[in-house]
C-alpha cells in the first residue's frame, strides 16, 4: 500500500545488453542526483512536434549521445550508473516523449499559456511573471519529478513534451541534473538544430560516455584554494543549517521572472566602468578596468536581494556562482568535442553587507570579476575540487565564508545562449528566416532551491532574464527598490 505514496520499491531489471557506465563523481552530488531541471522554450510559430521528437530521437542514437538515453540504476554497492540501451526501440525509446495538441487555440486565448510574458517596453527592469503560473503546461502525465521517476522505471534520462497551439509552440526539455549541465545542453541543442537542418554529417561525436576526463581532477592540487582560509568547517555549517532551515524548507516562497532591459543594462555598465576609469586614473593605474554584463547584473541583482539588511550590517554576503571549467581544461576536452556531464564548481565573492549596499555598484562588480580572475584557474579548480573529494558521500560544494553570512547563489547560461536555439527547420510552414524563442524559462523540482539565482539569458533584443525562489515578502521589497533605482 506505501508504494502508492513512495514509487516501486524494486527497479526494472536490468538488460543483459546494456552498456554499464558509472554516473562521473562530479555528476553524482547531492545535488546533481537530486534535483530535475525543466527548460521551456516559446516559439512564435507552428512547429511540427513528431518531426522534433523523431530528429531529436535520431540525435540520441548516435554514437557518444546514447548516453543520454541511458536508463539510470544502482548497483549491488549503491553506487549509480548509467545503463545504455545497446540499441532503442518502440519498447525502450530513446528519450521521453509527450505532445499535448491545442491547435484549436491561439496561445492568448489559453488560460494559462496567456501567462507568457513579452519584456517591459518602459526601459525598465520589471518582474515580470510567477513562472509557476505556466506549471500546466510544463508537467506532463509522465513527466519525472524526482530521482526516483528515474530509478523506478526504465525512463531514458533525456525527456521532450511539446505543447501545440495555433499560433505557438512550447518545448520543454527537463532531465535529472546529473545527466547534463547547461553547456552540454547547450551542445545537445546545436546538434538537434543540425539534425533538423538536414546536416547530420556535422554533428560532432562527443567524448565516449565510459571517457570520464574528470576522473583525476582534485586528487593532486598544487596549490591552496584563494579562499581556503574563509572555508567555513562542518561545526559552522551545521550552524548555517540551522540558522537557514527555516527560510530554506518553512517559510512560504515566491517564484519570480524578472526582464532587464537591454538599454538599462548597458547604462549600469557604462556608470560602473566610468567609476572604475576614474578610479584608475587617480590612482595612475594604465590598464584600463574591465567589467562583463554578467558582473554588473550579478553585483545589480545582489544589492536588491539584499534589501531586507540594515546598511550598516557587517554579516558576510557570500555571492556564489557557477563556473563553467570545460574551458580551463583544455588538455582533458578536446576542442569543438562535445563533453555530456556536468563540468562546473563555484566562484565566491565575500563582502560585508555595508560594503555592498553603501559603495557603489562598481565597487561589488569588480569584487566579482576579481573573484573570477583568481579562482578561476586550473590550479585553482584542482584546489576547488579537492574540498569536493573530502566528502565522498554527499561530493557537496565547500562553503567559504562564516556561519552566519547570507548565501546568494546565481546559475548564469547566457554563454549557452538559450535564446540562439534556431527551429525554423522544424516550422509546418516552411519559413526562409531563423526562429529563436522568444520567451525562455527554466523550472526544477522536487524542492524550491531558495536563493538559487538562474541567469537565463539574453533575448535577440539583448534583454536579461532572470529567476529565482525567494522568501514571501522578498520580491516586492526588490520591486521596490527596482522603482527607486535611478542611472
Amino acid at each position: 500500500m506505501f508504494s502508492f505514496f513512495f514509487g516501486p520499491s524494486k527497479a526494472p531489471q536490468c538488460v543483459p545488453t546494456d552498456h554499464v557506465v558509472p554516473v562521473g563523481f562530479f555528476d553524482d552530488t547531492i545535488i546533481f542526483r537530486t534535483f530535475v531541471l525543466y527548460t521551456v522554450f516559446v516559439f512564435d510559430d507552428v512547429l511540427d512536434a513528431q518531426k522534433l521528437h523523431s530528429s531529436l530521437e535520431r540525435v540520441v542514437a548516435r554514437p557518444g549521445w546514447n548516453k543520454l538515453g541511458a536508463r539510470l540504476r544502482r548497483n549491488d554497492h549503491g553506487e549509480l550508473e548509467h545503463h545504455i540501451p545497446a540499441a532503442f526501440s518502440q519498447d525502450r525509446p530513446a528519450i521521453g516523449f509527450d505532445h499535448q495538441d491545442l491547435s484549436d487555440l491561439a496561445v492568448e486565448d489559453h488560460p494559462t499559456a496567456s501567462h507568457i510574458p513579452r519584456p517591459p517596453r518602459n526601459g525598465r527592469p520589471a518582474i515580470v511573471v510567477d513562472p509557476d503560473d505556466l506549471s500546466e503546461l510544463v508537467y506532463g502525465p509522465d513527466v519525472p519529478r524526482r530521482l526516483d521517476d528515474y530509478l523506478y522505471a526504465d525512463r531514458p534520462q533525456l525527456g521532450l513534451r511539446v505543447v501545440s497551439f495555433k499560433n505557438s509552440t512550447i518545448i520543454v526539455l527537463h532531465w535529472i541534473h546529473l545527466a547534463f549541465d547547461a553547456t552540454a545542453k547547450r551542445s545537445l541543442l546545436d546538434a538537434w538544430t543540425l539534425m533538423l537542418q538536414g546536416k547530420e554529417d556535422e554533428i560532432p561525436e562527443p567524448l565516449a560516455p565510459d571517457n570520464y576526463v574528470l576522473e583525476n581532477i582534485g586528487k593532486k592540487p598544487t596549490k591552496p584554494h584563494a579562499l581556503a582560509h574563509r572555508r567555513v568547517s562542518m561545526p559552522g555549517l551545521v550552524s548555517w543549517a540551522l540558522r537557514n532551515a527555516y527560510p530554506l524548507f518553512i517559510r512560504p516562497k515566491e517564484h519570480r521572472m524578472v526582464c532587464v532591459p537591454a538599454a538599462y543594462l548597458a547604462k549600469l555598465r557604462e556608470k560602473a566602468l566610468a567609476e572604475l576609469n576614474a578610479q584608475a586614473a587617480a590612482a595612475g593605474q594604465k590598464e584600463e578596468p574591465f567589467l562583463s554584463e554578467g558582473d554588473v547584473l550579478l553585483a545589480w541583482v545582489t544589492r536588491l536581494a539584499m534589501a531586507n539588511i540594515s546598511k550598516d550590517s557587517e554579516r558576510i554576503i557570500a555571492v556564489q556562482q557557477a563556473y563553467q571549467w570545460r574551458r580551463v581544461l583544455k588538455d582533458l576536452i578536446p576542442a569543438n568535442t562535445p563533453f555530456l556531464g556536468n563540468c562546473v564548481g563555484f566562484l565566491v565573492t565575500l563582502m560585508p553587507a555595508k560594503d555592498l549596499l553603501r559603495k557603489p555598484l562598481s565597487f561589488l562588480a569588480s569584487h566579482i570579476r576579481r573573484s573570477i580572475e583568481e579562482q578561476g584557474s586550473r590550479e585553482q579548480i584542482e584546489a576547488y575540487a579537492s574540498f569536493i573529494r573530502l566528502d565522498p558521500k554527499n561530493r557537496a560544494p565547500p562553503f567559504f565564508g562564516e556561519s552566519s553570512m547570507q548565501l546568494l547563489m546565481f546559475s548564469n547560461w547566457q554563454k549557452a545562449n538559450m535564446y540562439g536555439t534556431d527551429l525554423s527547420a522544424a516550422a509546418v510552414k516552411p519559413r526562409d528566416t531563423t526562429l529563436m524563442p522568444s520567451y525562455v524559462q527554466s523550472m526544477q523540482g522536487p524542492y524550491n532551491f531558495t536563493d538559487g539565482i538562474i541567469i537565463v539569458g539574453k533575448d535577440a533584443e539583448g534583454n536579461y532574464w532572470l529567476s529565482a525562489y525567494r522568501v514571501k515578502g522578498l520580491w516586492e521589497m526588490m520591486e521596490t527598490e527596482m522603482a527607486r533605482d535611478k542611472i
